[in-house]
């Protein structure tokens, strides 16, 4: 049975949702240019698959941040009702 705890459990919520976005604006990018970087190596493209890595892991990261902000925007619509 869940514990009611009024508005102190969706704002724990709303920060642990917001925390993550510094994790995933540094891991994304790095995975993209850690996976370029190999198959720039394996491919002998230096250095433009490393550059698409980049450029592919940023673009997630966004996409990603911009799903985390809406999600958090919704939970706070329904704190207001």
């Amino acid at each position: 049975m869940p514990i009611n705890r009024g508005g102190k459990g969706k704002d724990l919520r709303q920060l642990a949702l917001l925390s993550v976005v510094p994790a995933i604006m540094v891991v994304a990018p790095l995975v993209g240019f850690f996976i370029g970087d190999w198959a720039d190596g394996k491919f002998g493209t230096e250095p433009f698959l490393t550059i698409l890595g980049l450029i592919l892991g940023f673009a997630s990261a966004g996409k990603e941040i911009y799903k985390v902000i809406k999600r958090v925007s919704q939970s706070k619509d329904e704190n207001k009702s």
